[in-house]
């Protein structure tokens, strides 16, 4: 069982998060400091290294790097095991954002602008939330190691690939599982040169692959198939999908399905 929680602090408002340092010291029994980041790509990094349990966010990051609500969009499309509970915080009073905060994933909302807002605030509700998040956490990590989740995604992928009549005797069959993974896992480009480096082929050949069994499966595929379990649109003057198109659209059906 955990005892502590670990959480990462993503703001630039230097006399918040010293505030915010110093309840965690306060705290240190219960609450492990795992990182402090004013920048979101640094954070959206550093979450899927280390999967910490929570993380405090401000929205705005005026002073930092990036923006809050561009790495809650980030984290949305991105498999993580498990997801980190998220505490926003923002000075922005607008009721149409705090509402897109909480869709993109938020799941509490602090206004800096608010009478009585205090740092204190904040780590006193991940102090409450604490047991059902430790407790999440234990429950979702134990049955699903990293390697499962692995083998869980690879199946789902292959499973909608042979639906939708990709032939498994192309090379380019491997290389699309494997890009529809690495995006699903946050890394949205350069599939051609991870997958070449790793296999010992050019990033140019591991691309060719891919787009070859993918006009292989529109050239010779069952129309109903192709018609029922590739829903996107295609490209235009194009008879069949980009490789980009294709691993993007199977990449959000993994999440979806990972995530549901």
């Amino acid at each position: 069982m955990t005892n502590k929680l670990n959480v990462l602090i993503v703001e630039d408002d230097d006399n918040d998060c010293k505030a915010l340092t110093e309840e965690f010291k306060a705290n240190a029994d219960k609450l492990c400091l795992a990182g402090v980041s004013k920048s979101s790509n640094e954070a959206l990094a550093f979450i899927r290294n280390h999967n910490p349990h929570a993380v405090i966010l401000d929205l705005e990051l005026q002073e930092g790097c990036g923006d809050g609500m561009d790495l809650l969009d980030k984290l949305r499309s991105t498999v993580l095991c498990p997801r980190p509970y998220i505490v926003v915080n923002t000075n922005n009073s607008s009721k149409i954002t705090r509402i897109r905060a909480k869709k993109l994933g938020a799941d509490y909302e602090f206004a800096k602008w608010q009478k009585g807002y205090s740092p204190k605030m904040v780590i006193n509700q991940l102090l409450l939330v604490m047991p059902e998040i430790l407790g999440g956490a234990d429950e979702t990590s134990a049955p699903l190691s990293e390697s499962q989740l692995e083998n869980d995604m690879r199946d789902f992928v292959q499973d909608g690939f042979n639906k939708l009549g990709v032939s498994i005797k192309n090379k380019g069959y491997g290389y699309l599982v494997d890009s529809v993974i690495l995006a699903a896992r946050g890394e949205n480009q350069n599939w051609g040169k991870i997958i070449g480096d790793k296999i010992g082929k050019s990033e140019d050949s591991v691309m060719h692959a891919m787009q070859y069994a993918i006009n292989n499966t529109w050239t010779n595929g069952d129309i109903n198939n192709l018609l029922k379990y590739y829903t996107a649109p295609l490209p235009k003057g194009k008879s069949a999908p980009t490789v980009n198109g294709f691993v993007f659209y199977y990449k959000q059906k993994l999440i979806s399905y990972i995530n549901k």
